[in-house]
C-alpha cells in the first residue's frame, strides 16, 4: 500500500484526515532517514574492512616480491627459475588488483556514501525544519484562534472586534504559508528520494558488477588468482 497524496488545498481544510496524511509521510520519511543512517554505518564499517583486506593483500604481496628462492648448487634448474618467477608474477597481479580495490573503495565513498548523507542532511533534514516551523505556527494560530472565539463570545467593543479580526486574518495567513511549504518541501523530498537516494545505490552496484565480470581489469586479475588458490 503506497502513501496517500497530499494536496495542497487540504492545508487550507487542516482536517484530522490532512494531519493523518501528513503523519504517514512523517513516518515514512523517518524510516528512510533511519536506513540511511544505518547504511551508511554499515557502508563504512565496509569500507574500513576493505581497506584492512587491501593493507594486508599488499603486505603479502610485498612478502612475495621479497622473498629469495634459495636452489641447492651454484645453477639453478628449470623448476626452481619457475617457481620464484612465478612468485613474482604472482605479487605483482595481487599488487595490480589492490590498485583496483583501492579505486572501488574510493568509488563507493564518491559515488554512494556522500550522495547518501548528504540527501539525508539536506533534504530530509529541511523537512524535519519545515515540521518545526508548522508545529510552532499551528500552536500560535490556534492559540490566538481560542483567544478570538472566546471575545466573540463576550461583549467588546466593535472597534476590539475589528482589530481582533485583521490579526486573526494575518495569522491565518501565517499558519497557511507554513502548512503549504511543509506540504511542498514533503513532496519534494518524496519525489527527489527517486532520484538522490536510490540513483547513488544503483550506480554503485553497476560499478561494483563492472569490477567483478571477467572482462573488467580486477575481474580479470581476480579470476585467475581465486582459481590458483583453489588449487
Amino acid at each position: 500500500m503506497g502513501l496517500p497524496t497530499l494536496e495542497f488545498s487540504d492545508s487550507f481544510l487542516d482536517s484530522p484526515e490532512f494531519r493523518e496524511r501528513l503523519q504517514c509521510h512523517e513516518i515514512e520519511l523517518e524510516r528512510t532517514n533511519r536506513f540511511i543512517k544505518d547504511l551508511i554505518k554499515d557502508g563504512n564499517m565496509l569500507i574500513s574492512a576493505l581497506k584492512s583486506l587491501s593493507l594486508a593483500v599488499q603486505r603479502f604481496s610485498q612478502s612475495l616480491q621479497e622473498f629469495q628462492f634459495e636452489c641447492i648448487g651454484d645453477t639453478e634448474t628449470d623448476d626452481e627459475i619457475n617457481i620464484a618467477q612465478s612468485l613474482k608474477e604472482f605479487s605483482q597481479l595481487l599488487s595490480t588488483m589492490e590498485e583496483e580495490r583501492r579505486r572501488l573503495i574510493q568509488n563507493a565513498d564518491d559515488v554512494l556514501i556522500s550522495p547518501l548523507e548528504r540527501f539525508r542532511k539536506e533534504q530530509i533534514g529541511a523537512v524535519k525544519v519545515r515540521l518545526h516551523l508548522f508545529d510552532k505556527e499551528t500552536e500560535k494560530y490556534y492559540s490566538v484562534l481560542e483567544k478570538h472565539l472566546i471575545s466573540l463570545s463576550s461583549r467588546k467593543k466593535e472597534s476590539h472586534l475589528q482589530e481582533a479580526d485583521s490579526q486573526m486574518g494575518k495569522d491565518r495567513q501565517v499558519f497557511y504559508d507554513a502548512s503549504l511549504q511543509y506540504v511542498f518541501k514533503i513532496q519534494e523530498v518524496q519525489e527527489r528520494k527517486k532520484f538522490e537516494f536510490v540513483e547513488p545505490v544503483r550506480r554503485e552496484r553497476h560499478t561494483v558488477i563492472r569490477s567483478v565480470t571477467p572482462t573488467s581489469c580486477f575481474g580479470a586479475l581476480a579470476f585467475p588468482v581465486l582459481i590458483f588458490l583453489a588449487l
